[in-house]
């Protein structure tokens, strides 16, 4: 009991001349269709429900056209009984062949991602003649929009890690990567149980919140994304060109908060924003202290280090005395102490070179020193006695 495949990849050829009738997906199986009934098509491409209540109810001999971004699924009082993700023709047989298999967990890019799914949810008894078959949109959901009430605030890696805040709006796109979690935990169970509508549509009426709730965990999810993004020192004016990378990061954040992939099977593969912009304090911020401090030396973070030494130095040369030159050093000391913004003054020649022009600049000049007094003249010494002169001898005769 089970599928037997007859054909892959599209109907063609002579199969097209021997499949007068068959089940495929339903013309109203659009863009933002999750999942729809299987209907009856005949021969020649048209519809064939012919007002019949059970039209997609399976039956021995039932086939089935899977095409190329869908996955039949066919399901028994909510249990699963078989689901083919490969692209081709299959035939359904209650016989017990060889051939049959209820699910071909080796063929087919999605089929081995939802192996541990089946065997936790695969309908537990022998299926009977009630089945109901359904195609799962496995295409790219794109174009679901997104927009921001409030900032959301993230830390900004690129910017020294500065708490900003950020308004955005922009489209996303999402993914089936598990269509058996996708029918368990999202679709209503009206439509699984063949009583309610013949599909199930993101945004559409009576989808019962579920592409509003998908945004909220969406939006929620935002602030973590973003600082992931910047954290290898890309800024978010980077996203456009990096959506990928963005996507990945929104996706993970996503599974982190809400647990899409894990408990519904969808996940974000794209993430378009049409405005990405810094609310006014964070613009203000980024404006008046990094992008000032960046044109004064190297890289941000060492660059608003700098900017508040170079107005600690402003300040100092315009007062004279000793404040001036504490207030200076004050700023030089929390510099240095900052782990992570740059480096000490002392390994810095820019920052050691600023530093003592300042302190040259403040430093009063010396006073001149007063003259030594002049020594005191030494006493003149008195003069010597003059010595009588000798009286002359008197002529001889």
């Amino acid at each position: 009991m089970g599928f037997i495949k007859a054909f892959t990849g599209a109907l063609s050829g002579s199969f097209a001349n021997q499949w007068l009738e068959y089940m495929a997906p339903p013309a109203s199986m659009t863009d933002h269709v999750l999942l729809a009934r299987a209907t009856p098509v005949k021969v020649n491409g048209s519809e064939n429900n012919d007002g019949e209540e059970n039209a997609n109810v399976i039956s021995n001999g039932s086939k089935f056209l899977v095409p190329e971004g869908t996955c039949l699924i066919t399901v028994e009082n909510g249990g699963i009984t078989g689901v083919i993700s490969e692209p081709g023709g299959y035939t359904y047989t209650t016989e017990n062949v060889p051939e049959a298999k209820s699910m071909f967990s080796g063929d087919g890019f999605f089929a081995s991602t939802f192996g541990q799914s089946w065997n936790q949810f695969k309908f537990g008894g022998q299926p009977g003649n009630q089945q109901i078959a359904f195609y799962v949109n496995l295409k790219d959901i794109k174009g679901l929009h997104y927009g921001t009430q409030n900032p959301i605030r993230y830390k900004d890696a690129n910017y020294a890690g500065a708490m900003l805040a950020v308004t955005s709006n922009g489209t996303y796109t999402v993914k089936v990567v598990d269509p058996i979690l996708l029918i368990k935990n999202l679709i209503p169970v009206d439509i699984i149980s063949g009583q309610g509508r013949s599909y199930f549509e993101l945004g559409g009426e009576g989808d019962g919140g579920v592409e509003e709730g998908l945004f909220a965990d969406f939006i929620g999810s935002l602030s973590v994304a973003l600082s992931s993004f910047t954290k290898g020192g890309k800024s978010i004016d980077d996203i456009q060109g990096g959506q990928t990378t963005f996507a990945k990061d929104v996706n993970d954040a996503v599974e982190a908060n809400a647990q899409w992939g894990s408990k519904y099977g969808l996940a974000v593969v794209g993430v378009s924003p049409m405005g990405l912009d810094w609310d006014e304090t964070s613009a203000k911020l980024i404006t008046e202290k990094f992008n000032t401090g960046f044109l004064m030396q190297g890289g941000v973070g060492a660059a608003y280090a700098q900017t508040q030494i170079a107005e600690g130095v402003n300040a100092a040369g315009n007062n004279a005395g000793t404040n001036g030159l504490m207030g200076m050093g004050m700023g030089v000391g929390m510099m240095g102490g900052t782990a992570g913004m740059t480096q000490p003054v002392g390994e810095n020649p820019v920052m050691a070179q600023q530093a003592a022009a300042a302190a040259a600049a403040a430093q009063p000049a010396a006073a001149p020193a007063p003259e030594a007094p002049a020594a005191p003249a030494a006493p003149e010494a008195p003069a010597a006695p003059e010595t009588p002169e000798t009286p002359a001898a008197p002529a001889a005769e």
